[in-house]
């Protein structure tokens, strides 16, 4: 690859605050929302024109991991139980009690747009929208800034202390924090997927929902279409019952890698209209079917992940470990798409008794590092250690969302949306605790976080 030397520059600072926020996802405007309620001055950059991440800008839904495994006690409160009633008032999103009800939380991702406006403004943040951030200027173990682009040109961000919420550790990594990506074996990250909406579509009767599931997995499987299951009924992204968000695509590749990302974007719009005109062709009712949204940006399940003072282990989500300094709770199992991006033969999560025929290098060759067993115990749940969001050598970062400190495997459950909302309220917690103490995040006791989780209305012992 050849090089151009960019020459050195002093750059203006945009702004400055006690917290600096990167990522307004799930994990972000949460980190955020609860800095500022704690009395720091919070800075949001959000590199979208809104919030909300990969609910907002993936259609990814529902919000999962809000109550125990297979049970119905709530796992999740504070800012994921006020994010879910503020978007009931607006008509999307069910009542909290009737969400605990459900798998997951299904919403309306145009509203949740607004509601996250109003609770970020509201809670005194500033917020920088279409503004990415690049870099980061270190001294010695400690961030100073972030570098960021947008319309207003290289610009810094000054901060005490920041919370990475980019999803793809992004800032730790630029910032020389110690990461890692993918499984072990040969660093392929879960696939990549795309969500999408369809209006004009009945509901189906049972009969005629297997149905259409039959003729939709048979075709996949004479490789006519690229579809890990038949989601023809999902509405995880919307409370339309004339609309379904299928959550059927799958694309093998590197989310950190530009090219990666831009073949996957392509390769799953193509699929996504191929899907489609079989639906319309080949499920009664669906004839008149049209495609009423894509979204923003390819959905995205793992790609780094810090290297922190504790990692989350597959065995602390099958044995629903708890810990001392747990700041959230989860619940979501241990879901791995495959690295591969393989669909037919009911090929959907990667573990030590996949059906792939033929066997993939990993099951011919490694499969004893394959989970066998995916699940936290009937009705439990596990904890979210503290110590998982913290770097190893890097002073004043908090890490945030599906970037914590876990392996690929206990990274596929905890990476849920309610999962990571707990994380982010605790990161922001934290950046706002070290702040008024002077002190490094790794300093503070955990007890006094926990405090301060609890009194905001956190779960941390249901």
């Amino acid at each position: 690859m050849s090089v151009i030397e960019e020459p050195a520059r002093q750059l203006d600072v945009l702004t400055e605050a006690d917290v600096v926020v990167a990522g307004g996802g799930p994990g972000g405007w949460t980190a955020a929302v609860a800095a500022a309620r704690a009395g720091a001055r919070t800075v949001l950059v959000e590199r979208y024109g809104f919030l909300g991440g990969m609910a907002t800008a993936g259609l990814i839904g529902p919000i999962l991991g809000h109550r125990a495994h297979s049970g119905s006690t709530p796992i999740v409160g504070g800012l994921v139980r006020e994010l879910c009633e503020r978007l009931h008032r607006t008509g999307g999103a069910p009542a909290w009690e009737d969400a605990l009800r459900l798998w997951g939380i299904p919403f309306e991702p145009e509203l949740m747009k607004v509601v996250l406006d109003e609770m970020v403004e509201g809670a005194g943040v500033e917020v920088l929208l279409h503004t990415l951030v690049t870099d980061t200027v270190i001294r010695k173990d400690r961030i100073v800034a972030l570098v960021t682009e947008s319309k207003s040109g290289r610009l810094a961000v000054k901060g005490r202390v920041f919370v990475d919420a980019t999803g793809d550790a992004d800032v730790a990594f630029r910032a020389g924090a110690t990461t890692r990506k993918g499984r072990p074996a040969d660093g392929r990250p879960m696939a990549m997927g795309t969500m999408f909406r369809v209006g004009g579509v009945p509901v189906l009767s049972e009969e005629a929902s297997r149905a259409a599931a039959e003729r939709i997995l048979a075709a996949r499987d004479r490789g006519e279409l690229r579809v890990y299951n038949a989601g023809i009924q999902t509405r995880s992204s919307t409370l339309r019952a004339d609309h379904i968000t299928p959550n059927v695509t799958r694309f093998a590749g590197d989310p950190t890698n530009v090219r990666d990302l831009t073949r996957g974007e392509i390769s799953l719009r193509r699929d996504t209209v191929r899907i489609l005109e079989f639906y319309r062709a080949n499920v009664p009712g669906f004839e008149r079917a049209f495609l009423a949204a894509l979204p923003t940006q390819v959905g995205i399940r793992e790609s780094r992940q810090l290297e922190g003072l504790y990692t989350l282990t597959a065995e602390d989500v099958v044995e629903g470990r708890q810990f001392e300094d747990a700041i959230a709770l989860g619940s979501w199992w241990i879901d791995i798409h495959c690295p591969m991006g393989r669909v037919r033969g009911g090929v959907h999560l990667c573990k030590g008794d996949c059906p792939a025929d033929p066997p993939c290098d990993m099951l011919r060759e490694r499969r004893d590092e394959l989970p066998v067993r995916l699940f936290p115990p009937e009705g439990g749940w596990y904890g979210i250690p503290y110590r998982s969001l913290l770097p190893k050598d890097v002073r004043n970062l908090v890490v945030s969302g599906r970037c914590i400190s876990a392996t690929h495997a206990a990274m596929a459950g905890a990476r849920v949306m309610g999962t990571c909302m707990a994380i982010g309220q605790a990161a922001g917690t934290a950046a706002a605790l070290a702040t008024c103490r002077d002190a490094a995040p790794a300093e503070l006791p955990a007890s006094d976080v926990r405090r301060a989780l609890a009194a905001a209305g956190a779960v941390l012992a249901p």
